[in-house]
C-alpha cells in the first residue's frame, strides 16, 4: 500500500514541476489554466494560486524527497535510536514545503517576492490590493 502512495505522490510531484516549468515560460499556457478553473475560489485567488505554482512546486518536490527521507531513515521503526541523517534531512525538506506553501500564498496575496513570479506576471497586482485599493498603494 505505501508504494501506491509513494508513486501516486511521485507522480504528483512530476506534474507539479512540468506545470510550473510550462507556467513559467507560456503565457498562454498560464490563461488556459486559469481559464479551466484549476482552484474553485475567487477569480483574484485563483489567479495568483496559479501565478505562484513554481515555489509551491518546489515544495511538492521537497515533500516528496522528505518522504522517502523517511522511508530510508525507517523512521518508526528504531525508537530507541537518535534521528538518523535521513531523518534530519526529511526535517529540513519539510521545511522548504512548508517555505513552499507560504511563499505561494504570499505571491497569491501581495505578487510578491517577485522573484518567485513569472516575467510576464510580475506586473499584475495582488489579490489583496485589488479587495483593498486605498491600502495596497
Amino acid at each position: 500500500m505505501g508504494i501506491f502512495l509513494l508513486i501516486f505522490w511521485a507522480g504528483g510531484a512530476c506534474f507539479s514541476a512540468w506545470r510550473a516549468q510550462r507556467l513559467w515560460r507560456d503565457p498562454d499556457y498560464y490563461q488556459q489554466v486559469v481559464g479551466r478553473g484549476v482552484f474553485r475560489f475567487r477569480d483574484d485567488i485563483s489567479r495568483g494560486l496559479v501565478r505562484g505554482w513554481a515555489p509551491f512546486s518546489v515544495g511538492i518536490v521537497a515533500l516528496m524527497a522528505a518522504m522517502m527521507m523517511f522511508i530510508i531513515a525507517g523512521v518508526g521503526q528504531r525508537p530507541h535510536e537518535g534521528p538518523s541523517v535521513a531523518a534530519v534531512v526529511a526535517g529540513l525538506l519539510l521545511v522548504v514545503f512548508l517555505a513552499g506553501v507560504v511563499l505561494q500564498l504570499s505571491v497569491a496575496w501581495f505578487n510578491r517576492p517577485r522573484w518567485c513570479v513569472p516575467a510576464y506576471l510580475r506586473e499584475e497586482i495582488g489579490a489583496w490590493a485589488e479587495r483593498h485599493p486605498r491600502k495596497a498603494s
